[in-house]
């Protein structure tokens, strides 16, 4: 069996991250309030806007009406050594020549990204709210050094899933609230790497050939929510995001091909590719209790449905040709957070906050360089500062991720044995005002 390997693991990447916050490429950091807690409580605090994002029937949480904008900056810190196979083709003349051999080394990323945010929403009568928000909900970042003894793997990542939702929330009874949101989504990508082909099994690297490839689309989805408030200290939400289906279209650029790999119909270029994809539903559950007027404790548990991100298949736009095809094999996941906010005075509020997430990845087998995912632990403080209408909102959250071995052996590109010990800083700022 021949065929170039336009590089599939590249391409998942695509909807498979090395995202700081979340397993998978779950991304929360569109809230700087609940960033402080871990993003315990989500929804359901009402004491910013972002509940646009997690339930919008929450938006009722708020008294009144007004906006925000925030800024959260994340800086993966990721160190690796290990072993790639990397046998080398040099030649088809008389059959395949290849030069064996085996690379070895160390080294880290250190990849660092900015996630901006907007929401606003109005009351327009006393039981219903519309509201906007622009957040990106999914999304990562991995950069590697050029000329790094893994370059089959990956080099550069950067993928994105820019969100806009619309909104709307109803008061049903006093108790109970129900909310709707249409999320807009457009996705965009671009991956780098080193390419390879594979012979009869034997991956084999194309001394000096890399690869460009870019990609987007529009997707639509929707948020349904609800909110019960059994008690006027007790609040508590549930919240379903649905999957959205995307036809990933863009091309993929050859540079760097010897001529001798023309025989199997490659060549420098470009060369038009589609895949399809689909983000995963999300059930998110929240609740927070005031203990009195100065605590509140803040709980959440969500589940993301990752196990529908089996394969990732990729074809060629003008003939329909399947490309390549990688198994994922991802597993559906669990994330728990608890939180607690200290109100000190009508001005000043604390808060901190400890969540646990667990892993897509089920065994070495399906981790790669671009995929060094692991369960993770986040720790985080917060405060805000109250003045008049306004507000300015300040997080931190370190997170542990657990060391991974990745063998990337599933389908992929040249073989791997590698460790990875990963680890992550955010830091968010927002502003808020109420009228």
């Amino acid at each position: 069996m021949k065929k170039i390997l336009l590089p599939a693991v590249a391409l998942s990447a695509l909807i498979a991250s090395t995202g700081a916050e979340a397993a998978g490429y779950h991304l929360s950091e569109y809230t700087t309030t609940g960033l402080g807690r871990s993003f315990a409580g989500v929804g359901v605090m009402g004491d910013d806007y972002s509940a646009i994002g997690f339930n919008p029937a929450g938006m009722q949480y708020n008294a009144k009406s007004g906006g925000q904008v925030g800024v959260t900056m994340v800086s993966l810190h990721t160190d690796y050594k290990g072993s790639v196979e990397d046998n080398q083709l040099n030649g088809l003349a008389q059959g395949p020549s290849v030069t064996p051999g085996i690379k070895t080394g160390y080294g880290h990323t250190r990849p660092t990204r900015v996630l901006p945010n907007v929401f606003a929403q109005h009351k327009l009568n006393d039981k219903m709210t519309f509201g906007i928000g622009a957040y990106v909900p999914f999304g990562l970042a991995t950069d590697y050094k050029n000329g790094w003894f893994g370059e089959t793997h990956a080099e550069l990542s950067q993928v994105s899933a820019q969100t806009v939702s619309p909104s709307l929330s109803y008061q049903v009874t006093d108790t109970i609230a129900l909310g709707a949101a249409v999320n807009l989504q457009y996705i965009e990508a671009k991956l780098t790497g080193a390419v390879s082909t594979n012979y009869a099994g034997t991956a084999i690297s194309i001394p000096g050939a890399t690869n460009n490839l870019r990609g987007d689309d529009m997707g639509v989805g929707y948020t349904l929510g609800l909110t019960y408030t059994p008690r006027k200290d007790v609040r508590l939400g549930v919240s379903y995001r649905s999957k959205v289906k995307h036809k990933l279209e863009g091309d993929v650029k050859l540079t760097g091909m010897p001529t001798y790999v023309a025989p199997l119909g490659y060549s420098n270029g470009n060369k038009d590719i589609f895949t399809k994809i689909t983000t995963p539903e999300v059930l998110l559950f929240s609740g927070a209790w005031d203990m009195n007027k100065c605590f509140t404790l803040t709980g959440t548990a969500r589940w993301t449905r990752w196990s529908q991100f089996d394969r990732l298949d990729i074809y060629e736009t003008k003939t329909g040709k399947l490309l390549t095809g990688t198994y994922e094999n991802w597993k559906n996941t669990w994330y728990y957070a608890i939180g607690l906010d200290y109100r000190r005075n009508q001005n000043w509020t604390f808060r901190t906050g400890i969540g646990y997430d667990e892993t897509v990845i089920k065994s070495p087998e399906y981790r790669t360089a671009r995929i060094p995912d692991g369960r993770r632990v986040l720790t985080s403080l917060g405060l805000s500062y109250k003045k008049n209408n306004w507000q300015i909102d300040a997080g931190y959250m370190h997170i542990f991720i657990h060391g991974s071995n990745a063998y990337g052996t599933a389908d992929g590109a040249s073989r791997m044995n590698m460790k990875y010990t990963s680890s992550a800083d955010l830091l968010s700022f927002g502003v808020q005002y109420k009228f």
